[in-house]
């Protein structure tokens, strides 16, 4: 729906009901998505049929009914879908997730624990579910108004999920945090373990190689630290690559900095908290070049950026 073009009744019924035009988008995106994968000329029949109906609504109520219909027909729901267990978010970003617990399914409700965490920041939920469509809808989460959660079982056995976060459920998530995605049961995180080349902050697994011969120990601390990333300024002018990285909710405790070369030079440090409350971060350094003590400015400009709070 455009809603810069609204002129009908229905339009403007839409665009101005958040959570209709919430519905709308989910329905443009999974349809959207079917274009791609599947016989388009039957999924358009499909939804030019369904179009026409939701043109006979005259209210909010058969507005909203309408989208959950469409919803169901372009997902293709797994209608004898079980409801139980726990599911795990596989397109959460490295050291950020979220899971999913159902228990006590009825009929037409379910109850629903909900965890969601980015770093160090994290929060749960508890709420009880409806059914809708062969769908399940979280709209009365314990303490929580106007977040909006809608899951959608699959063909393939998995769950896709959507969620109002552009207006409701992002006032409740964790920073950095998102629930939306695609979940897998599992009885802990099934996502494979990351690397600093599958996470994007090495180009190459060979770089990745070496970087793990030349830290040791601390590869891990590197890739746990690598929780958000970015790329920064080459202070040296040595045409190298600077990366950046840190602990979501815990930026200035737990950072580091990556700097690579095209001939192979490695320039590695982390910052972390000291083993007793009340000290300066500890710092370990790593370099592929002779000198071991000299640190290229890049890295001093950073590390003091942080040493000095």
């Amino acid at each position: 729906m455009n809603c810069r073009r609204a002129a009908t009744p229905l339009e403007n019924t839409i665009c101005k009901n958040d959570n209709l035009r919430w519905l709308d988008q989910t329905l443009d995106t999974i349809y959207r998505s079917r274009l791609d994968q599947d016989d388009t000329r039957s999924i358009r029949q499909q939804y030019a049929a369904w179009e026409a109906s939701l043109q006979t609504c005259t209210t909010d109520n058969c507005i909203r009914r309408a989208y959950y219909k469409g919803i169901n027909m372009v997902s293709d729901v797994k209608t004898d879908f079980t409801w139980q267990g726990q599911w795990w978010n596989m397109l959460a970003p490295h050291m950020s997730g979220s899971v999913l617990q159902f228990s006590r399914s009825s009929e037409w409700s379910i109850d629903t624990d909900i965890r969601v965490w980015a770093g160090v920041n994290r929060e749960e939920f508890t709420a009880e579910a409806r059914k809708v469509y062969g769908m399940v809808l979280v709209e009365n989460i314990r303490d929580v108004s106007d977040c909006l959660i809608l899951i959608i079982p699959r063909q393939d056995g998995s769950l896709q999920v959507h969620s109002n976060a552009e207006w409701g459920c992002r006032l409740i998530m964790p920073n950095g945090a998102f629930i939306d995605g695609l979940y897998q049961p599992a009885e802990k995180d099934p996502r494979p373990s990351a690397t600093l080349y599958s996470l994007g902050v090495l180009p190459t697994n060979a770089l990745d190689q070496k970087f793990r011969a030349l830290v040791g120990d601390d590869y891990q601390q590197f890739v746990d630290t690598a929780n958000v990333f970015i790329y920064e300024n080459d202070r040296d002018n040595m045409g190298a690559t600077v990366v950046s990285m840190w602990l979501r909710g815990a930026a200035n405790r737990q950072t580091a900095m990556i700097i690579y070369t095209p001939q192979g030079d490695i320039w590695a440090a982390r910052l972390f908290p000291p083993a007793r409350p009340g000290g300066k971060l500890q710092m370990h350094y790593f370099t592929t070049r002779d000198d071991k003590t000299r640190l290229p400015r890049t890295l001093d400009i950073w590390k003091e950026r942080y040493q000095d709070q």
